[in-house]
């Protein structure tokens, strides 16, 4: 008979290396495994994912080069113009006339799918091109 009190082990952290349910840094498509972090930084670092090797070293190049992603930059209001003539095709189709409170739901969710799928497509687009520089 063992008279010890029994201590319960503490489960280890879970430690995840796939960025789960995580978006992009750069077009906000779902992470794949591709991360980030400024080596720099004391731990706990703060980590990036990404969907693709493009927008991953898009962002590296970034980093590199000092420049934050705070505001919008010259990439992002590129995509955002290649977006507005894609609403515009959609605003097209549901009527101009039209009031933003009198539309349904049908056509609301329309929108908003037309601007976030064109925004990712046009980040993507332009991370692929984007020159790496090595």
């Amino acid at each position: 008979m063992s008279h010890g009190a029994h201590i319960a082990i503490p489960p280890e952290p879970s430690r995840h290396w796939h960025p789960r349910l995580q978006p992009c840094a750069v077009c906000l498509r779902p992470a794949q495994g591709f991360g980030f972090f400024n080596p720099t930084k004391p731990r706990p670092r703060n980590h990036r994912w990404f969907c693709s090797m493009p927008c991953q070293a898009w962002f590296a190049t970034r980093h590199r080069k000092g420049l934050t992603m705070q505001g919008t930059t010259e990439e992002e209001r590129i995509a955002i113009a290649l977006v507005m003539k894609r609403l515009g095709q959609t605003m097209d189709q549901i009527g101009w006339d039209k009031r933003l409170r009198d539309l349904t739901a049908a056509d609301v969710t329309a929108l908003i799918e037309e601007v976030l799928e064109g925004y990712v497509a046009e980040m993507s687009r332009i991370a692929a091109t984007a020159e790496v520089p090595f």
